[in-house]
């Protein structure tokens, strides 16, 4: 048996185990270890890091790039730096705005990859005003977008548009950002 599935078998049993050992939710079980292993996999560095010493963290993202800058835009801080935290231990280079007016700073001055960017914001303009600048004039940008407040359906959004409703899981936003990049 191979390695990655010798990892996502301890992995669901380990969360069965946490579950409670509920019956009949293997395959539920299974399936969060294979989208973990996997994410973990897109994610991981080299054993050496020699990307890490080649490649300054300061370095806009190439298009292809393993690790695109991804920015988040969100008002609230706790929940801004919860995500940025979460995202850069799992190996994205991240930077963060509070406003759509911060956020279009970084876009001008960095290659963004990856928008994820709240709806209800203070400043110039809304999330929602946001995205339409960005698919304007950074069409190749990816973009998710995230409210507690606002639910969008598929038929909402334009092509290279996700939404994922408030609270999001960390695995949620990360499985999104590694399909965007």
């Amino acid at each position: 048996m191979d390695s990655r599935n010798v990892w996502i078998i301890n992995r669901a049993y380990a969360l069965w185990e946490q579950a409670g050992r509920p019956f009949g939710q293997d395959e539920q079980h299974w399936s969060r270890a294979a989208m973990e292993y996997d994410l973990r996999d897109a994610t991981s560095g080299s054993s050496d890091g020699a990307e890490v010493i080649e490649v300054p963290s300061d370095q806009p993202a190439l298009a292809g790039d393993v690790n695109p800058n991804v920015l988040i835009v969100e008002d609230e801080p706790q929940l801004r730096f919860d995500t940025v935290d979460f995202l850069e231990r799992a190996g994205l280079r991240t930077l963060e705005a509070s406003n759509a007016d911060e956020a279009m700073v970084h876009m001008k001055n960095n290659d963004i990859a990856i928008l994820v960017t709240d709806i209800n914001m203070p400043g110039s303009m809304d999330g929602l005003g946001l995205v339409a600048t960005v698919r304007r004039r950074w069409p190749a940008t990816r973009i998710i977008v995230t409210s507690g407040l606002i639910r969008l359906s598929h038929r909402d959004l334009d092509d290279g548009v996700a939404f994922v409703p408030k609270p999001a899981g960390g695995l949620e936003l990360l499985n999104l950002v590694a399909r965007s990049a």
